[in-house]
């Protein structure tokens, strides 16, 4: 049980900077192509439960009487919903270029492969993760994860290279 929570405790800090870098990420690059308003407005690629995850959230918001904002639907918007958005529903919406423009330090092709599905599953996976850790589940001795610190530094690299000497400079602080 200690252990479980120590290796939860340690991945704290790179869960939350991948986390609001994904989102922050996403949305800027929708929001150059379907305007600021692509969540408020629920642009119409979204899928039905994309959809529904917005008129959730939004209501959250206004239930605490405070003004919806993009900003605010942004950081309301479970993990899930962001790392929906690499599911193949969403291929025509993320190709390589687009990637290129969310993810600024991807690998060279003939270096590796990081494709949207190749992002889904590492992001599902840290997903996965990320929830047990909330839940206080178990997560040492899973195969799955025993590779999962590496995954996420790996992710945090393709969206800046600087992101992943933040995260462990901060981590070791």
């Amino acid at each position: 049980y200690k252990q479980n929570l120590l290796v939860s405790k340690s991945m704290y800090i790179p869960l939350s900077i991948l986390e609001v870098s994904i989102r922050n990420a996403v949305d800027n690059h929708f929001s150059h192509f379907y305007g600021n308003g692509w969540l408020i407005n629920e642009a119409t690629f979204l899928q039905r439960d994309a959809i529904r995850k917005i008129t959730e959230a939004k209501a959250r918001i206004q239930e605490r009487e405070e003004s919806l904002t993009r900003e605010k639907l942004v950081a309301e918007l479970p993990f899930g919903f962001w790392t929906s958005l690499f599911q193949q529903p969403y291929d025509k919406n993320l190709r390589f270029s687009n990637l290129r423009q969310i993810f600024s330090n991807l690998p060279k092709q003939e270096e590796k492969i990081v494709d949207r599905k190749y992002l889904s599953s590492q992001l599902n996976l840290i997903r996965a993760f990320r929830n047990r850790i909330s839940h206080h589940e178990k997560v040492i001795g899973k195969e799955k994860y025993m590779n999962i610190e590496n995954d996420i530094l790996e992710i945090l690299n393709f969206l800046h290279v600087e992101l992943h000497a933040y995260v462990t400079r901060l981590n070791n602080e």
